[in-house]
Parts: structure tokens; C-alpha cells; sequence
């Protein structure tokens, strides 16, 4: 090891033993303003009567506390003229500050002379129709992450993993390309490292890869959304990923250092100005992949590596103002090299030397700022793109791809509260799109494309809350204008009307019917595409919007202090798919993943997707939790044939059961062990495949599907279990570790993922999903 890493090693333990004891901070604001909330009365407990500690915030909305023990907690928050609030599952770790950030609506009904804690609004009740919370306690907790948040959400209902090497999301059947990822309000190009992991052809796709780019450990308040969205969420048909960093600690320097198979992970937090409350967090992964081939693990033979770096400062501004500056940049890769002997050559592949590489940078700036008591704005600016290069060449043949992405967004939100029964926001959201992308085989073009195009979603809401707070209505209304630029043909504009209306009821029930209308362009490069094979240069630039008209009915129910109970009915209507131009045809742009080029498209198509979710969630409470959920759908889409055929993401059945439990020792007071085992299994559907045409691939050389009855072929069903255990130790007030070893497929099940054409063997093969994955990582926080 080189001397210097001796040396840092050595400071970073010198700053551990120097740390101050475990504390609780945080602050409570207005949720509409964003005022601070003087006099806030919040009770701690690790027990359903949360009594085990009373402090209040200060006249600047803050409060802190030192006399908390390592455990879970929960925190329950009251003031006068606001609605009571709980938030669970709040972690308390020595040498590590838990910040915790709340917003209080204000409501029109007296607090009671007596308040039942366990009767308050949970905070994960209260999201919105179609929204899925994704934490950073929950990326730690649940088996087979790989603190990944995507990873993280295939553990609820109506969401499934595309493929066992990435993070590719189908939901409620819809394919991963209509998913869309945010950052801090904007839509950036896709965030993860590679972005060809799991694909069929070993070509990119425009919303998934092997890991995301930024680790888990800056999440704060993320969320996937289903369903219907509300106004002020757009380009999307499936779901959105709506990330957003946390803000580094502004009180004292902190430092996590997490080495395992996967990777070495480097973090710091802490204040760069303690008296103007400004912070800065940054991260640094390296990638060891490499270690678990070496353990016998088959990535398909390829050397795999991958890198980032991650950053956010927080600056506070006049009169409450907030600015923060943040950014990311990654490199990603993966070789495959041809066995040395020709003895070891058993498929078409070991033919070939692969090289995929990858690079992706985000940057964004941010500002939030009130105006006046009633009101605030804020504004985001990110830019982002990302490059993939791919070559591969043996048995005289040459493959040479190059694709970039650029994006540059900008969005703005206006509030106004009028008053406690009504709300107004509006806002903006501004995309600047460029694409360009080059591909051949033996020098001859099998895709050539550039686009550069704006995309503009204006939208408005209006929010209705009750007297007595049981009825709520949010009304709004979003605006999608999609611009190629130099083509006056090539524009298409809408108008979504969005609804949201709930009722709660007295024993802590609720019901909601959302419903809108949504749209999502295609992938950039359809219209970017030149089509060389057709006669017609940019033969589909003059598609517009993919539509759909979508509604949601969900019951909630809180059973007794820590279950979560949910039941709820969708529905999807989606038209003006693109499919063939040509009558008769099956294809339609529904089943398309990765890119490839077209001949002329039309958008006469349409496709449906509907089904029920069930799901029983219980907290985090005396060391176990459970979160068990299924779903039950069907995906169906017609082609320019007009025959209704099964979607290739109609898995029917997805099910889910998550569960997990604790045990706590305390040795002594200043040293508390924990030791926890969670495991989670997972049983949906097959995907649905094309037969192999197999006169055609052999005189290719190539994997040529047959989809004149679409993907008439439905796979095993796929079953997975995954465990995690793990070793927490607290030590004194000074540091935490913990060590922990995950499993992913600890069954060993041979799932399978796809079949292909092998000019090698001469006949159709079979490419299993990934075997067991192992990975031993250790974390040390301070």
C-alpha cells in the first residue's frame, strides 16, 4: 500500500476517537412556507407510547438533544394550528448526527386536550397516491440493494427488475423506457453506470444500467412515482425516479469509510461556514467488481470497473433564502477478451474482443427562497449528458457504436398559500435536448442520427383542504410543447388535466381516485434516426407524444400503531404509440428497450394496461419489520395488424415479501451491539419473448426475431431470494461500523433472462440471469 494511504488511514482514525457523543438535530418549518416553527413539542420513544424524551424547537425551528441511546425511535411532532405529525423508524447511531428535516401543514381544527400519538398522520401514510418513499435506512436495511435506490423499489408492489445486472424498472407493465429520472425538480440523462448491462443486443438504454451513479448515502426525501402523476411531472408514462441530496451537516465534521466486493465508497460532510450555516457532502466510489469474478462469479466473462465522484454545498441566503450548488461525474466500463486457447471457445462471443465504455456528468445549481409569509419560490438549473462508446471485433466482423446525450433543464415552482383551506402552485419546466449517435458493422451504417430539440412543460395545481381536514381535492392542469429545431413539421403540443381527491375517515383510513391525462416522447434517438436503410432522411420526426389516460383508486388503512394496510385498482389507456407504418404489422414501440433503428413509424397505436395492488407494511418496532405486498395485471398492445397481443413486460404477477429482525445487546452503557437478518423473495411472471427465426439468423450471423405475433412466448416464472445479515456496533458516543453480508439469488435459482442465436453453436441458446452474488462489506461512520 502506498505510504500516503498509511498516512489518511491514520487521520481518519485520529478523528474518530475525537468525535463527540450520538445527538439528534434537526428543524420544523411550515410545509407551505417554509417558515421555522417556534415552539414545536416533539416526543422520543423506541416503544408505541413515545415517552422516553420531551424537548421544543427554538425560536429558529430547530432542536437538538444528546441524551438519546443507539436504537430506532420515533419522533412525534405537535403545535398548536397544525396537524400532529409521526415519523418512524429514525435511527440513532453513536458518532454519527441524525438530522431530521419536517414540514407541519397547518390545519384548521384545535388541537384535542388530549392527543393519541398513535392515532397521528404517519408521515409514509401520508404520501400522495402513487408515490414510493425511498430512504437511505431503507437502501442499509433491505437484502440485495447494493444501496441502490431503483434496487430498493423492486420491494414494493408493481415493480419488477427487467434484469438481474441493472436496475431496469417495469411498472404496472410498462417497459423501463418509460421511466424517467430527476435530479433536485430536473430530467437528466440517464444516472448509472453501464448503461448496456442486462440488454439483449449490448447496447445502451436511456433509463437504466448496473448501479446508479451517486450513492445512497446522499438521498434525501426520493421517491418513485406510479400511476397518475400530479401536475408538474411529465415526459413520463411508466413511473419517475424524483431524486433529491441531502444537505451536509452544517455543525461538525463527519467522515464514512465502506469497503466490500462491490466497491470502496468514501464520504464527508461538515460545515464550510459554521457562523453563515453553510455545508458541504461529497463522495467517492471506486468499483472492486473485479473481486468477485475472481470468487467464480460469471459477468458473462467481462472485466467490469466503474468510478464516481459526488458533491453538494449548501449556501444560506438573505432572509431565509437557501442556494445549493451540486454535481456528479462518472466513468464506467467493461472489456471482454477471447480464451487464449481456441480449445476454450464455446460460444460466438469467445470470438470477439468487447470494450463498452462510458461517461456521464451532472451539474446543477439551486434556489429556494420565501416571499413574504405566504409565499416561496424556487428555481433549478442542471445540465447533464452522457457518452457511450462500444467496439467489437473478431471472426471478421467489426462493430463500432458511439451515442451522447445531452440535456440541459431548468424549472421553476411559485407557492402562494391563500389561506388554510386553499393552495396555488405553478411553475416551469424547460429542456434543452441533444442527441447524436453513430453505429456500423463492417463499415456499413446500421444507425446514423442527430436531434436537437426543446421540450417545454409548463403546469399549474390548485390544492382544497376541508374545514375538518377530511376531504382534500388537488386540481391541476400540465402543458407538454416538444420542438425540433429547424423542422417546422415536427412539433406536437398538449394539454393534461390532473386529478387527486382523498377522504380520510375517523378510524385512520383514507380513500383516493387519482386520475390524468399523461404523455412521453419517444427515445431521442427515434426522431434523431436518418434511417439509412429507408429512402427518406429522418423518417420519424414528425411523431409526436406517446398518451395515455390513466386512474388510480387506493384504500389506506392504518391498523393499529405500526401495520400499514393499502388495496388499490389502476388502470391505463395508452395511445398514438408508434408501431409499423405498414398494415399488418405487430411491432409496436411498447417492447422497446435499447436502441436500433427504424424504418417509418406511424402513431396509430395503442396499448392497456390494468390491475390491483395489495400490500401490508409494519414498521420498524421491537427489532422486526415486514412489508409484503402483490400484484396482478395484464399488459396488452396492438400493433398496425390491430390484433390485441400480450406486452413484452406483461408479467402478470408480481409478489413481494420483505421481512427482517433485529436484536439489540447493550454491554455497557457506552458500547451497544446489534445483529440483524433480513431476507426478501420475490416471484413474478416471466417476460414475454419473440421466437428465434432461425433460417434468418443463421444467414445473418446474427439473433433475427420472428415478431410477426409478437412476443408470443412467455418465460419461467422468475423466483429470487435474497438475505442480508448484518453486525451493527456502536462504540461510546465516538463511531459506529457495521458489517454486513448480502446474498442475492442465495438459492442459486437458474432464472431465466433471454434467448438468442449463437453462429457458433449453430442453434438457439439460453442466457441465464445471474447466479449468487456475495457481497462482504464493512462500513465505519465517525
Amino acid at each position: 500500500m502506498n505510504p500516503y494511504k498509511y498516512l489518511l488511514f491514520i487521520v481518519l482514525l485520529l478523528i474518530a476517537c475525537s468525535a463527540g457523543a450520538q445527538r439528534l438535530r434537526g428543524s420544523v418549518r411550515d410545509a407551505d412556507t417554509g417558515a421555522p416553527l417556534a415552539g414545536v413539542s416533539i416526543s422520543l420513544g423506541t416503544t408505541a407510547d413515545i415517552n422516553e424524551l420531551a424537548i421544543t424547537t427554538d425560536a429558529t425551528g430547530e432542536f437538538y438533544t444528546d441524551a438519546l441511546r443507539p436504537g430506532n425511535y420515533q419522533c412525534f411532532f405537535t403545535l398548536e394550528g397544525y396537524e400532529p405529525l409521526l415519523v418512524r423508524e429514525v435511527r440513532i447511531v453513536s458518532g454519527k448526527e441524525k438530522v431530521l428535516d419536517v414540514a407541519m401543514r397547518t390545519s384548521s381544527t384545535p388541537l384535542p386536550d388530549v392527543t393519541i400519538k398513535a392515532a397521528a398522520p404517519d408521515r409514509r401514510a401520508l404520501q400522495p397516491l402513487g408515490e414510493i418513499p425511498l430512504t437511505r435506512e431503507q437502501t442499509d436495511r433491505f437484502p440485495a440493494t447494493f444501496f441502490d435506490p431503483a434496487r430498493l423499489a423492486l420491494a414494493y408492489p408493481g415493480v419488477a427488475n427487467t434484469d438481474d445486472q441493472a436496475n431496469g424498472l417495469t411498472i404496472r407493465g410498462n417497459g423501463p423506457a418509460g421511466v424517467r429520472w430527476r435530479l433536485e425538480g430536473v430530467d437528466i440523462v440517464n444516472p448509472n453506470h453501464l448503461p448496456n448491462a442486462g440488454t439483449l443486443g449490448d447496447r445502451p438504454t436511456t433509463s437504466s444500467g448496473g448501479v446508479l451513479m451517486f450513492s445512497a448515502q446522499l438521498l434525501d426525501n426520493s421517491s418513485l412515482l406510479t400511476g397518475a402523476f400530479p401536475a408538474g411531472y411529465g415526459d413520463a408514462l411508466g413511473g419517475i425516479m424524483d431524486m433529491a441530496w441531502r444537505r451536509g451537516n452544517r455543525e461538525r465534521a463527519e467522515f464514512t469509510v465502506q469497503a466490500g466486493l462491490i466497491g470502496i465508497d468514501l464520504a464527508a460532510e461538515g460545515p464550510l461556514d459554521k457562523q453563515h450555516r453553510h455545508s458541504y457532502l461529497a463522495n467517492y466510489r471506486y468499483s472492486t467488481v473485479g473481486l468477485l469474478g475472481q470468487m467464480g462469479l460469471s459477468f458473462g466473462g467481462e472485466k467490469i470497473s466503474f468510478q464516481d465522484f459526488s458533491f453538494k454545498m449548501d449556501f444560506s441566503g438573505k432572509k431565509g433564502g437557501q442556494w445549493s450548488v451540486f454535481g456528479a461525474g462518472g466513468q464506467s466500463d467493461t472489456y471482454f477478451t477471447p480464451p487464449g486457447d481456441s480449445a476454450d471457445v464455446k460460444v460466438y462471443k469467445d470470438l470477439f474482443n468487447i470494450e463498452f465504455e462510458s461517461q456521464t456528468v451532472i451539474a446543477g445549481i439551486s434556489h429556494w427562497a420565501p416571499l413574504g409569509r405566504k409565499a416561496w419560490w424556487k428555481v433549478s438549473a442542471v445540465g447533464s449528458s452522457q457518452n457511450n462508446e462500444r467496439l467489437a471485433a473478431g471472426a471478421g466482423i467489426r462493430e463500432a457504436d458511439d451515442s451522447e446525450e445531452t440535456r440541459f433543464g431548468v424549472a421553476t415552482t411559485f407557492f402562494y398559500r391563500l389561506n388554510d383551506q386553499n393552495r396555488l402552485q405553478a411553475g416551469l419546466n424547460a429542456q434543452a435536448i441533444d442527441f447524436d449517435g453513430q453505429a456500423t458493422r463492417n463499415e456499413m451504417q446500421a444507425f446514423d442520427g442527430d436531434l436537437t430539440a426543446m421540450l417545454y412543460q409548463p403546469w399549474a395545481s390548485w390544492e382544497w383542504t376541508g374545514r375538518q381536514g377530511k376531504t382534500s381535492i388537488r386540481a391541476g392542469i400540465h402543458a407538454a410543447v416538444f420542438n425540433i429545431r429547424n423542422e417546422p413539421g415536427a412539433n406536437d403540443a398538449g394539454v393534461e388535466p390532473r386529478l387527486l381527491i382523498t377522504r380520510r375517515f375517523e378510524n385512520k383510513s383514507s380513500l383516493s381516485l387519482g386520475w390524468g391525462l399523461h404523455s412521453q416522447l419517444s427515445p431521442l434517438w427515434v426522431y434523431a434516426d436518418r434511417a439509412p436503410q429507408s429512402n427518406t432522411a429522418y423518417p420519424n420526426r414528425g411523431l409526436g407524444f406517446t398518451r395515455s389516460q390513466q386512474a388510480s383508486l387506493r384504500y389506506s388503512r392504518q391498523s393499529g400503531d405500526f401495520w400499514l394496510l393499502k388495496s388499490e385498482i389502476f388502470y391505463q389507456r395508452l395511445y398514438d404509440v408508434p408501431v409499423s407504418a405498414v398494415a399488418g404489422d405487430a411491432f409496436s414501440m411498447l417492447n422497446v428497450s435499447e436502441i436500433r433503428s427504424f424504418d417509418l413509424l406511424s402513431a396509430a397505436g395503442t396499448g392497456e394496461n390494468k390491475g390491483v395492488e395489495l400490500s401490508a407494511e409494519r414498521y420498524l418496532d421491537r427489532g422486526w419489520f415486514l412489508l409484503t405486498n402483490a400484484t396482478l395485471f395484464d399488459a396488452r398492445y396492438r400493433g398496425s395488424d390491430g390484433q390485441w397481443r400480450d406486452a413484452r413486460w406483461n408479467l402478470r404477477h408480481i409478489a413481494n415479501l420483505t421481512a427482517g429482525k433485529e436484536w439489540q445487546r447493550d454491554r455497557w452503557p457506552e458500547r451497544s451491539r446489534t445483529f440483524g437478518v433480513n431476507g426478501r423473495i420475490t416471484w413474478t411472471g416471466g417476460q414475454r419473448a419473440a421466437p428465434v427465426d432461425v433460417a434468418a439468423s443463421a444467414a445473418a450471423q446474427t439473433t433475427v426475431f420472428d415478431l410477426s405475433d409478437g412476443y408470443s412466448i412467455q418465460q419461467q416464472d422468475f423466483v429470487r431470494l435474497d438475505l442480508r445479515v448484518y453486525w451493527r456496533r456502536n462504540i461510546g458516543g465516538r463511531r459506529n461500523s457495521i458489517f454486513a453480508m448480502d446474498f442475492q439469488n442465495v438459492a442459486i435459482r437458474k432464472n431465466t433472462a433471454y434467448q438468442y442465436y449463437d453462429p457458433y453453436t449453430g442453434q438457439v441458446e439460453t442466457k441465464e440471469q445471474l447466479g449468487l452474488v456475495p457481497n462482504l462489506s464493512w462500513r465505519l461512520e465517525f
